[in-house]
């Protein structure tokens, strides 16, 4: 483990690659005080996430399935948890792969069976489904809103079905935003990205458990500058949320210029009349 840990922590370009071939010698050997531990397969599986080296997201699949075989057939006592799977959805996340959204599908479809059939392997928890979001945020790929409504659909579902771990927290809603900020080529897909940003951001409105952010002000001020057309309905939209922002004290520097964008006119009008960003809108 000392070894993987020089590894990881160098400066190496091709450290997971070099940490995998530590792995796969460790797994060989017969000795139980050899054998990776849950520590080897979490240190390497987090290069793997973190490297952005080519094949890095490959890679950590390949572990991760690698962890699964050894465990049935009795070889070894470390299941591949919830940590695991998150670290190889963010490979893919992370990776330029064209396939990256589709994995990291199949990646949380395999723990949710995993929950169903009582398996010792990962199950899903908020971390893990954001982890999912975020691939499909920073995906190429067109319906992103489709997508992240799946997912925000599904940790709804397991919530209420007492996997309180499952919850949306404040990070799926504001990376659901982003994602809906840059989806969509034809009138349509732009207004279903839309309505899911203004119902994600009227959830969190009305949530007695989370409020919104900065983050999540911003996120939705570009929405609106992306995803409606310049004219009244926008500029109304735009001030009443930065209006919101102001009487809840979360405009920053960056929710500022978002409105900008969105609302020129009425930005222009409400900032003239403030130089400096009043104390009780920070």
């Amino acid at each position: 483990n000392s070894f993987i840990d020089c590894i990881v922590n160098s400066d190496a370009p091709d450290k997971s690659s070099k940490a995998e071939a530590v792995l796969m010698k460790m797994e060989q050997q017969q000795q139980l005080d050899v054998k990776p531990t849950e520590y080897s397969y979490s240190m390497v599986l987090t290069c793997c996430a973190r490297s952005g080296e080519q094949g890095s997201a490959e890679r950590a699949e390949r572990i991760l399935n690698n962890m699964e075989t050894l465990y049935s057939l009795g070889q070894s006592s470390v299941v591949a948890n919830s940590r695991c799977y998150s670290a190889v959805i963010t490979a893919f996340a992370r990776s330029k792969s064209p396939d990256a959204v589709s994995k990291a599908f199949q990646l949380v479809d395999r723990m949710e069976k995993n929950r169903k059939e009582g398996s010792p392997h990962g199950h899903p928890n908020a971390h893990c489904y954001n982890s999912v979001v975020h691939a499909i945020a920073k995906s190429r790929g067109n319906h992103k809103a489709e997508k992240c409504k799946d997912i925000l659909e599904r940790m709804i579902l397991a919530r209420d079905l007492g996997h309180r771990d499952c919850s949306p927290t404040i990070i799926t809603y504001s990376t659901i935003l982003n994602a809906c900020a840059f989806d969509g080529k034809s009138h349509e897909e732009m207004r279903e990205a839309f309505n899911l940003a203004k119902s994600t951001f009227q959830t969190l409105l009305e949530s007695s458990d989370m409020e919104p952010n900065e983050s999540i002000y911003a996120n939705f001020l570009q929405c609106i500058s992306r995803q409606l057309k310049p004219g009244k309905t926008r500029d109304e939209f735009a001030e009443a949320v930065f209006t919101e922002g102001c009487s809840q004290g979360f405009i920053t520097a960056a929710v500022m210029e978002r409105f900008k964008q969105a609302a020129p006119a009425p930005a222009h009008e409400i900032l003239d009349r403030h130089k400096v960003i009043p104390r009780n809108w920070q």
